[in-house]
């Protein structure tokens, strides 16, 4: 997991790209315990399982997840791609910054 990320926003983004490849029970307990903030013990009251059945449920998801992640690398691919973003914005912004102190110069000092 990169760094920069929270254990959270990992999950999520796990999620986000492969969580189509997860049958719908494991999208469905995955959806309440992450994103809605679900109990086991309400998830297994919801899906008329135990919730040592939604932790073991769950837990085969994630590690699903995992998996996917492992032998595609989209999150870690995004992740980085985002940081190379973040890099451009900044030198854009620096590349503006220059342009305004060019103008600034060449109007008041005729560079």
């Amino acid at each position: 997991m990169p760094d920069a990320l929270s254990a959270r926003q990992h999950k999520n983004l796990l999620f986000d790209f492969y969580g189509n490849m997860l049958t719908a029970k494991q999208r469905e307990i995955f959806t309440l315990h992450t994103a809605e903030d679900c109990s086991l013990a309400e998830i297994g009251q919801e899906m008329g399982i135990t919730p040592q059945g939604a932790a073991d449920i769950l837990r085969r998801a994630t590690s699903r997840l995992e998996k996917y992640e492992t032998n595609l690398g989209m999150v870690k691919t995004f992740t980085e791609i985002e940081k190379i973003l973040v890099k451009l914005d900044s030198v854009k912004e620096i590349s503006e910054d220059v342009k305004n102190i060019r103008e600034l110069l060449g109007t008041h000092y005729g560079v």
